[in-house]
């Protein structure tokens, strides 16, 4: 390889530090300049000050028809034949750019409102708590109309508490009939005087059918003991 090749081959290998080509031959420009990526062949066209569309303006076509596409290439080329009109391809490429950013931009604000209208109705079906707390005399009212309402709501659809119910109360009935009919005993012990002039002492007895009257001696009017015999 001449040394020269070898220069062409070392700044294609190096143009992301290439700042500007002003000053070297269009014939080497056209041998090296191929090699630039998109943002390369930019840097390169804007920092130098020569025209280089007679050999970028290829180029540019090569990237128009890559960044949006074989039809959209197509197609810009048959209207700049019918309008007997040739643009630069990188006016073309640069002015599609802008046209394809606002559309794009235009969708991302759309979907910006229709995502912000969605969340605006989601939040308008929420549930909101309410932290006032309301005065205590309407807080009680309703509280014991809700508490009786609730009551007699569960005593209609609960039969097993009203049959027990029921039944207590046939029990607490049932105990109050025992006690009224069990047999009481009362004593009163009335001290009299017999016929003969003996102390007695008369207990009588009251049952729920009948009336019954024990009378006794006392003190010394019992009758004596029989004595045993002393050894």
């Amino acid at each position: 390889m001449s040394l020269l090749e070898l220069c062409v081959l070392k700044v294609s290998d190096n143009l992301r530090y290439v700042d500007n080509v002003d000053g070297i031959d269009m014939a080497l420009l056209d041998r090296i300049l191929p090699h630039c990526k998109l943002h390369e062949l930019t840097h390169i066209e804007s920092r130098t000050k020569m025209d280089l569309s007679p050999i970028t303006d290829k180029l540019w076509k090569v990237f128009y028809g890559r960044q949006f596409g074989e039809h959209d290439l197509n197609l810009a080329t048959k209207k700049m034949k019918q309008s007997g009109v040739r643009y630069k391809w990188k006016d073309l490429f640069r002015v599609k750019t802008e046209r394809q950013k606002e559309i794009e931009d235009k969708m991302v604000e759309k979907l910006h409102k229709k995502y912000q209208a969605e969340k605006a109705e989601k939040q308008s079906k929420q549930i909101k708590i309410c932290t006032k707390v309301p005065p205590s005399s309407k807080r009680s009212f309703f509280g014991g109309i809700f508490q009786n309402w609730s009551s007699n709501l569960s005593s209609y659809k609960n039969p097993m508490l009203k049959k027990a119910r029921m039944e207590v109360n046939s029990q607490a009935k049932m105990q109050a009939a025992i006690r009224k009919n069990t047999i009481s005993r009362t004593s009163q012990p009335v001290r009299a005087t017999s016929a003969n002039g003996q102390p007695t002492r008369t207990t009588t007895i009251h049952r729920p059918n009948s009336t019954i009257s024990i009378t006794k001696p006392t003190g010394s009017g019992r009758p004596p003991q029989s004595n045993r015999p002393r050894f």
